[in-house]
């Protein structure tokens, strides 16, 4: 108890105390259903607001206190005292030592002598008390978690007193000289010399020669130990670790930041969240709810709220994937994004014309009917020629103008659901597809960031330092030329992994996913048109999609980026901690960036299936479609419904040429990236 207030070691009990006395609760009701609904006007929240008339002794200031007990000894107490009623009115703190007797049977009380001297029996019902129960007696004192670490806290408080002292005058000579025969006057000469060589800062670690017998040989003698050959350092900094180690915190939660990045410091604040306050704070929890709530009733329990930091970007991926694909509502969707709700945002989302349903509508039900929309027997294929359509029209012939509109409108409804239930197919697969294209690119992104960091920090095993491309100061990388900066912060970059096989590894990642969604585009179109007879083809080339392209440009990019990171950094004067972190923040953002990739590679492998099984199957025009009006961009908005032969491209507004949407063929990025267009086929 003594050392906390003295050594700086035990700093870390005061950081748990003090994170686990500001979270926050709630206060909840459960009714006989095992409903559970918020309470925000009862008794006990002004307990809980004003546990202590002191103004000192807020409820934030008695809960550390309480949890700086339960560290240093393993127990802590309160005194409650209590309404008529039997409410708890007010709480006061009993510092450990105070507590002579714990309770034993036949003496239910706690023996408390205070620090005037008085002593009093509190019954058991008037106390609060948490404890770490002892394993060799779990029925008398607590064993707090800070007590094994009594060695190596005062080993550090020694070292902290050795290393005053060495600035402190004692009288203690450092050295003592033995003069056989020398009188005072000779001393007192001896030492105004040894002063006059050896006195002041100028002067200091000097060192001292004496004369001696020319037959013997020449010594050197130590007369002390300085801070360097002790390694005071290094022993306090290994203690500090060894006491972070014993409570599970992380050095980062500390202030700690050396070796460490964004990536680290966020895992530092999870590992500290989950596995050193959360437990605590269920231990507390089941307290209050059995000593304190319990006067109140048996159908309300308090719970702190959930202090594990979210991944931001997981929750992002959950609500746009669960809002897209219809498993949660818009409002569900906003919450995990940190929104506001909407007044109407209790609703679905369908992905078959936009449809929007109520959260009391089945989506199954209604996804269901949808997706047989394009095998029902009603509907006959698109090519089939308006004049085939059979219309009962009673005893009137075929022929007049109002049996010419009624076929017209009936073909036009036939092509309709043609075109939706092509739609619908494609996006169908799409969704499927791009999901397992998006966790092959992140995974690829991690293990590339995981590579980049160990060359960063010197994990990777290499000759030299990546380091050392970029070994020099702020004004000599200023002085340099645009196209020398670019040569130097390019050899930077390429020092970090072997490039070239990084590609290999995508391209090899994404081949089979390349091919098995080419097929997944060939079925569509044999399933729509029922080609069954026709020999579908495959993917036997990379070539057809110009993948390799696309790789090389992923892996360039990445290079860019971090070239640039590099390149601002060195022009405003950023150390080597700084350029690792600006880097490793960049390379953890992958995930936005896989999601892009992986719609493109889906997109593309997808349609050039469904483009080449179509023009193998003997269709002579293709006909654009748009899937969204409103966000489809100006040029393909302007080809939506036009009709073209299937051997002849699509031209857009600015003058590019399409044979499809995403056609690999095409080297125009506004084309072709995020575009969700498709085609169908006469």
């Amino acid at each position: 108890m003594d050392t906390f207030g003295k050594n700086p070691r035990m700093a870390v009990i005061d950081k748990i105390s003090s994170d686990l006395a500001y979270v926050k609760g709630k206060l909840y009701r459960i009714d006989q259903n095992g409903d559970k609904k918020e309470l925000t006007v009862h008794p006990f929240l002004d307990f809980w607001a004003r546990p202590n008339p002191l103004y000192e002794f807020t409820a934030s200031a008695l809960w550390k206190l309480q949890s700086d007990y339960l560290l240093l000894k393993g127990e802590g107490y309160f005194i409650i005292e209590r309404y008529d009623n039997g409410y708890p009115a007010e709480l006061w703190p009993v510092p450990t030592h105070w507590v002579q007797m714990t309770p034993y049977q036949g003496f239910p009380y706690y023996r408390i002598r205070a620090a005037d001297g008085g002593v009093m029996d509190v019954p058991i019902d008037d106390v609060f008390v948490m404890k770490d129960l002892n394993p060799l007696d779990p029925y008398r004192r607590g064993l707090g978690q800070a007590e094994p670490l009594a060695d190596e806290v005062e080993i550090d408080e020694y070292a902290a007193k050795f290393q005053k002292k060495f600035f402190f005058n004692d009288a203690m000579p450092g050295a003592i000289v033995v003069m056989p025969g020398a009188d005072d006057k000779q001393q007192e000469r001896f030492l105004a010399k040894w002063k006059e060589r050896f006195r002041g800062h100028q002067n200091s670690h000097g060192i001292a020669t004496i004369g001696g017998p020319k037959d013997t040989q020449a010594s050197v003698v130590k007369l002390s130990d300085n801070m360097k050959d002790l390694d005071m350092i290094n022993g306090r900094a290994f203690t500090r670790d060894a006491v972070l180690e014993h409570f599970g915190v992380p050095r980062e939660i500390m202030g700690i930041t050396q070796n460490s990045n964004r990536a680290t410091a966020e895992a530092a604040r999870y590992i500290y969240a989950t596995n050193v306050l959360t437990p605590r704070l269920a231990n507390r929890q089941d307290a209050i709810n059995l000593q304190l709530l319990s006067a109140y009733g048996d159908d309300l329990v308090w719970e702190y709220d959930d202090i594990i930091p979210k991944d931001k970007e997981f929750e992002k991926m959950v609500a746009f994937d669960g809002w897209n694909n219809g498993v949660i509502t818009k409002n569900e969707a906003r919450e995990k994004l940190d929104m506001e709700k909407t007044e109407k945002g209790d609703i679905f989302k369908m992905n078959f014309a936009d449809l929007y349903i109520g959260e009391d509508e089945d989506p199954v039900e209604l996804s269901s009917a949808a997706e047989n929309l394009q095998y029902s027997d009603a509907s006959d294929p698109i090519e089939a020629d308006r004049n085939d359509i059979e219309v009962s029209l009673g005893d009137e012939l075929i022929g007049s103008t109002q049996d010419e509109e009624k076929i017209l409108k009936r073909a036009a409804e036939i092509k309709e659901q043609r075109i939706k239930a092509a739609g619908m197919g494609l996006n169908h697969a799409r969704q499927t597809q791009t999901r397992k294209f998006e966790i092959a690119t992140t995974k690829y992104f991690r293990s590339q960031a995981d590579q980049i960091q160990g060359a960063l920090i010197g994990n990777k095993k290499a000759e030299g330092s990546v380091w050392d491309a970029i070994g020099m100061t702020q004004e000599e990388f200023l002085r340099l030329s645009e196209q020398q900066q670019s040569q130097l912060t390019m050899q930077f970059v390429n020092g970090l992994l072997d490039w070239k096989t990084q590609e290999g590894i995508l391209e090899s990642i994404l081949t089979p996913l390349w091919a098995e969604t080419y097929d997944k585009g060939v079925k569509e179109v044999v399933s729509s048109y029922r080609l069954n007879a026709i020999q579908q083809p495959s993917l036997t080339s990379v070539a057809r999609l110009r993948g390799g392209q696309r790789v090389t440009r992923v892996t360039q990019t990445t290079k860019d980026n971090i070239r640039r990171i590099v390149a601002d950094g060195l022009t405003q004067g950023k150390g080597k901690q700084e350029l690792t972190e600006d880097i490793m923040i960049e390379m953890n953002t992958s995930a936005a960036r896989a999601r892009i990739i992986a719609a493109q590679e889906c997109n593309t492998s997808l349609l050039a299936g469904n483009f080449d099984m179509a023009r193998q199957g003997g269709f002579s025009t293709k006909t654009w479609h748009v899937t969204n009006l409103g966000k489809a961009r100006d040029t393909h908005q302007a080809l939506n419904g036009k009709t073209v032969p299937i051997t002849e491209p699509f031209v857009t507004i600015k003058g590019n040429k399409l044979m499809m949407p995403c056609d690999p063929d095409c080297s125009v990025a506004e084309e072709t990236v995020n575009c969700h267009c498709f085609l169908t086929y006469s």
